[in-house]
C-alpha cells in the first residue's frame, strides 16, 4: 500500500514541529534569561530541566490521560495549554515564573508528543516508519526556523519574545483546518504494562537515554559555549547555532534516504562516530569558524541519533507500539531533565567546557548499548534460522 499523506498526517506534522521549535527555545534564550536575571550555570539549566521534567510525568501519564478523556481532546487541550505556558514564559519577568512556565510547556507538550507519534504510527499502520521519519525531518526544519525567528527578532529590535509569541499561530492553524479530522484512539491489542516490554527493549531504551543526553547537552549548552569559547555576543553565539540545527536538517534527510537500503543499526553507528568527530572539533574551538564547523558536523551525527534509536528501539515491541512510545518519550525526557543540570552544576564548579566532557562519555555509553542491542538480534535471528 502506497504511503499516503491526508490531512492527519500534516497536521501531525506541523504541531510536531511547532512542539520542536518550542522544545529547542529554552537552551537557546537561556543565554539571554541569565544576562536578565543575573543566573548562574545551574539555575539557567534549570529552565531546559524544568521542560524535561513536565515531559517526564507526560511519559508516564499519557496512557491513563488518553482512556480518560480521549485522544482527540488530548491532543487539542495539550496543544493549547503548551501555548498558554509559552504565553507565560514570555511574561515571566523573574526566574521562578519562566522555570514554572516551563514545567508546564513540557507537560503539556510531552502528552503531545507522546499522542502524535502514536498518531502517526496508528494513522499509517505498517508504513508508520516513514511517517516518523518524516515527522522529525519536519521537527528539525522547525530548529532552523527558531533560529532564523530569533536572528529576525534581534536584528529588528523586539527581542526573543516575539520570536515564541509568533509561533502561536501554527495551532491556531492547525485547529481551523483539522477541527474536523479524525483523531480518536483505536482498540487496546496486548499488554498494557512496562513489565510486557522485553529486556532488548530497555537495553535499547538505555541506549537513547545516552544519545538524548548528548544531544541536548549540545542544544542546552552550545550557545553559552560558543559565547564563552568564541568570546561572541549572546545573539552571535544564537545565531552561530544555525551550523548545529542545520546539520540536524541534512542530517535528518540524509539519513531518511539512506534508512530505505541500511539497517538503521548500521545508521546509528555511523551517527554515532559522526557526532564523536564533530565534538573534538567543537570542543577545543577558540574562533566562530571552529566552533561553527564543530556544530555543523554534531549536528548532522545527533540529528540521526534519536530518530535512529527510536526505531531501533519501538521496533523491539512492534505490537505495543503506544506503549512503547511512552516509554521511550520517559526515557529522553529524563535525559533531558539529567544532562544540563549535571552540566550546569559541573560548570559552576569547574568551567563549562570541563563540564560538557560528559557528551563523549554518553557516546561511548550508546555505542556500547547498541553493540549490546544489535548482538542480541543477531541471537534471535540466528536461533529463527
Amino acid at each position: 500500500m502506497a504511503f499516503t499523506r491526508d490531512r492527519v498526517t500534516w497536521i501531525a506534522y506541523a504541531l510536531l514541529a511547532w512542539f520542536a521549535y518550542l522544545q529547542a527555545a529554552p537552551g537557546l534564550v537561556v543565554s539571554h534569561l541569565r544576562d536578565e536575571f543575573h543566573l548562574s550555570y545551574s539555575v539557567g539549566g534549570l529552565h531546559v530541566a524544568a521542560f524535561a521534567a513536565g515531559a517526564l510525568f507526560a511519559g508516564l501519564s499519557c496512557g491513563p490521560i488518553e482512556r480518560a478523556i480521549g485522544r482527540r481532546a488530548l491532543f487539542w487541550l495539550s496543544a493549547a495549554v503548551m501555548g498558554v505556558a509559552a504565553i507565560g514564559l514570555t511574561a515571566g519577568r523573574s526566574a521562578e515564573a519562566t522555570i514554572g512556565s516551563l514545567l508546564l510547556m513540557g507537560v503539556a507538550g510531552g502528552l503531545l508528543l507522546v499522542t502524535i507519534q502514536a498518531l502517526l504510527s496508528d494513522h499509517h499502520g505498517e508504513r508508520r516508519a516513514i511517517a516518523l521519519t518524516e515527522a522529525n525531518v519536519a521537527a528539525s526544519v522547525a530548529y532552523v526556523v527558531l533560529i532564523g525567528a530569533l536572528s529576525l527578532t534581534s536584528a529588528i529590535g523586539v527581542g526573543w519574545r516575539a520570536a515564541l509569541l509568533a509561533s502561536l499561530v501554527v495551532p491556531a492553524l492547525a485547529w481551523w483546518s483539522g477541527r474536523r479530522a479524525a483523531i480518536e484512539t483505536p482498540p487496546v491489542a496486548g499488554a498494557s504494562g512496562g513489565r510486557a516490554l522485553p529486556a532488548a527493549f530497555w537495553v535499547a531504551a538505555a541506549m537513547l537515554f545516552c544519545t538524548t543526553a548528548a544531544e541536548w547537552c549540545i542544544a542546552a549548552w552550545g550557545a553559552s559555549f560558543v559565547e564563552d569559547a568564541a568570546d561572541v555576543s549572546a545573539d552571535a553565539s544564537v545565531t552561530l547555532m544555525v551550523g548545529y540545527f542545520g546539520g540536524v536538517v541534512v542530517g535528518r534527510i540524509a539519513g531518511s534516504a539512506l534508512a530505505r537500503r541500511h539497517t538503521p543499526h548500521r545508521l546509528l553507528a555511523i551517527a554515532l562516530v559522526i557526532t564523536a568527530f564533530g565534538f573534538a572539533i567543537l570542543w577545543p574551538a577558540a574562533s566562530s569558524l571552529q566552533a561553527l564547523v564543530g556544530l555543523s558536523l554534531l549536528g548532522l551525527g545527533l540529528g540521526n541519533l534519536f530518530p535512529l534509536g527510536l526505531s531501533v528501539t519501538v521496533a523491539l515491541a512492534p505490537d505495543r507500539a503506544q506503549l512503547a512510545s511512552g516509554r521511550a518519550v520517559f526515557m529522553t525526557s529524563f535525559a533531558v531533565l539529567l544532562a544540563p543540570l549535571t552540566v550546569g552544576a559541573l560548570a559552576d564548579a569547574t568551567s563549562l567546557t570541563a563540564a560538557l566532557a560528559v557528551v563523549p562519555v554518553a557516546l561511548a555509553c550508546a555505542a556500547t548499548g547498541l553493540t549490546l542491542v544489535t548482538r542480541a538480534q543477531a541471537r534471535v535471528v540466528a536461533s529463527v534460522d
